[in-house]
């Protein structure tokens, strides 16, 4: 990292020390979690989330189809947008369109990841072919950040489920920080690294199924600065 990116992050920390303070904690467990039943605060080594969990029970050599769910913002909370307010997101309607476009992105982002030849299985539509998972995820924290630092945060739940029986057999959460380039934040780019923070969980989650040709998964591919 040059000089000047360096004292760029520590500017950006000093502005929105609350932020930092924040993501120094796992994010609490909303419902959407709770509701799998699943013990919400473990952790598996190899995986790089706050939290990871494995149905002991199931069999994972059972399963050759993965149905993904649209990520959904339904538990993001209702006071989530004040922490984002600025001239980029003026207003709670402005938050939760600019939140549904970031879940929209995401589920595409899902689709693709998941449809690499290297994932454990293959992507389909369908629910009703035996052997298949439905992965759901949900967007519980977008924190757009506040100009001129750009410093913000998200956290996300996710739950994977047997189609079949709707047994839960895996869940995991993370919440992490998203740095915007200061040049680059403006009303067209506030997003960007929302969207490259979204692209890196969504390769985890993919790599996570296979644990063959990923026996540990990194923590992050780039730097957001």
């Amino acid at each position: 990292m040059s000089i000047s990116s360096l004292v760029t992050a520590v500017v950006l920390m000093g502005l929105n020390s609350c932020a930092v303070r924040k993501m120094a904690t796992p994010a609490p467990a909303s419902d959407f979690l709770k509701a799998t039943g699943a013990e919400t605060s473990g952790k598996i080594s190899r995986l790089p989330f706050d939290h990871s969990w494995r149905s002991t029970s199931s069999d994972p050599t059972q399963y050759k189809y993965i149905v993904v769910k649209p990520v959904s913002i339904t538990w993001l909370r209702k006071d989530e947008w004040a922490e984002s307010k600025s001239e980029f997101v003026p207003d709670e309607k402005k938050y939760l369109k600019s939140s549904r476009e970031l879940a929209s992105y995401w589920t595409k982002s899902l689709k693709k990841a998941f449809s690499s030849p290297i994932c454990s299985y293959y992507i389909t539509d369908s629910s009703a072919q035996p052997g298949t998972l439905l992965l759901e995820v949900a967007l519980t924290e977008v924190d757009f950040g506040i100009p001129p630092a750009g410093l913000g945060s998200m956290a996300f739940e996710a739950r994977v489920k047997d189609a079949a029986t709707g047994k839960y057999i895996a869940t995991a959460a993370d919440r992490r920080a998203t740095i915007s380039k200061v040049a680059d934040f403006n009303k067209d780019t506030y997003t960007r690294a929302d969207k490259e923070m979204i692209d890196q969980w969504s390769q985890q989650l993919m790599e996570a199924s296979n644990k063959e040709l990923f026996p540990k998964v990194n923590k992050s591919y780039s730097s957001p600065l």
